[in-house]
């Protein structure tokens, strides 16, 4: 392997990584897959509990959910064996009574909850509290104003992570690539705040009709967090949450390939969650106006993305940089740092 993705697969294994929202696994056999260098993570509801295990059978490494999420019994379509609540069921258990049965058991990776939100980790290098550095309240808080998953959009960006993390950081390219997505909003230079190697990014909206419009609209929802304009949070490393108003949650991954110049990329967005006396149908449009604005802003990205060499990116700031660029700089150094460390 190359140094870049030794630091990947290090950051991949020590840090906490924010992959699923309660909703998505409220019932038994609920699951969500992500790839990640090579391998499939999974986050399952046994039946008893929510887990986190390598998408591989362990009698010979079958692989057990195909799907991006979905409800499906846990079964090995290899040999017939399956899981539940905690316990793996072995098909003909007398044919293996030469081997010790008491010691199977799946791979699993460390979960701990935020609120709703479920972050998983193979070997964290320290406590979930301490990589959020202070955003904990507020992402349980935020956890609490999303209900149900409204749209998955997973794909192979054609880029190094590194390249296209960046350019979710920074909104110095909006008016170039997005003209008739995300510029519409009129996004306002805004204000950083960091929390360690963490960052939000809060931008009020420049159009006053819009945010009007959108005032009006928040008598629809109860949502217990809403900043009134756009608000663009990175969890270091590999994990982004954006929402306009508060309305919706777009939670997207930029996960390491064992394949280079290609990154993993997963989208998710999240209704935001109603009062109780409105009805759903009346917001549904402005969800699925959300989630088309999403995807055509994330094929955009993808586009301009494709067109950066992997080998032009580097832990040093470029020579040249913008101030709405600042958080490239941040991740940069908070990169150098992380996979720096002993």
């Amino acid at each position: 392997m190359n140094s870049f993705d030794d630091a990947s697969v290090r950051l991949w294994n020590e840090n906490w990584h924010l992959l699923a929202h309660r909703s998505e696994l409220a019932e038994a056999r609920d699951f969500v897959r992500f790839d990640i260098l090579g391998r499939e993570v999974v986050l399952y509801h046994d039946g008893a509990s929510v887990i986190a295990f390598d998408n591989r059978c362990p009698h010979r490494g079958a692989r057990i959910f195909d799907g991006d999420a979905g409800r499906e019994r846990f079964l090995c379509r290899y040999h017939g064996w399956s899981y539940a609540k905690g316990r793996v069921f072995v098909a003909d258990k007398a044919s293996l009574t030469h081997c010790s049965l008491d010691q199977i058991s799946l791979k699993t990776l460390q979960i701990a909850w935020v609120g709703d939100y479920a972050f998983v980790s193979p070997a964290p290098a320290r406590s979930l509290e301490e990589q959020m550095s202070g955003l904990v309240p507020m992402l349980e808080t935020m956890s609490y104003g999303i209900t149900a998953r409204w749209d998955f959009n997973r794909y192979l960006y054609e880029s190094d992570w590194r390249i296209a993390l960046e350019n979710a950081l920074e909104p110095y390219h909006v008016s170039a690539i997005h003209p008739e997505t995300l510029a519409t909003l009129k996004l306002t230079p805004g204000e950083n705040q960091y929390f360690g190697y963490n960052s939000i990014w809060s931008s009020p909206l420049g159009d006053e009709r819009m945010v009007r419009r959108m005032r009006s609209l928040s008598r629809l929802f109860d949502l217990p967090h809403q900043f009134e304009g756009y608000e663009s949070l990175y969890l270091f490393p590999f994990t982004m949450i954006s929402s306009t108003f508060g309305f919706s949650q777009s939670i997207q991954h930029f996960l390491p390939s064992s394949i280079a110049e290609r990154t993993h990329f997963t989208s998710r967005l999240f209704a935001g969650r109603l009062r109780a006396s409105t009805k759903p149908e009346l917001v549904a449009p402005f969800i699925s106006s959300s989630a088309a604005m999403n995807r055509a802003v994330f094929e955009e990205d993808h586009s301009i993305c494709q067109r950066v060499p992997a080998d032009t990116w580097s832990m040093d700031p470029p020579r040249f940089w913008s101030a709405s660029e600042e958080k490239l700089i941040h991740f940069r150094r908070s990169y150098r740092e992380a996979v720096s460390t002993a």
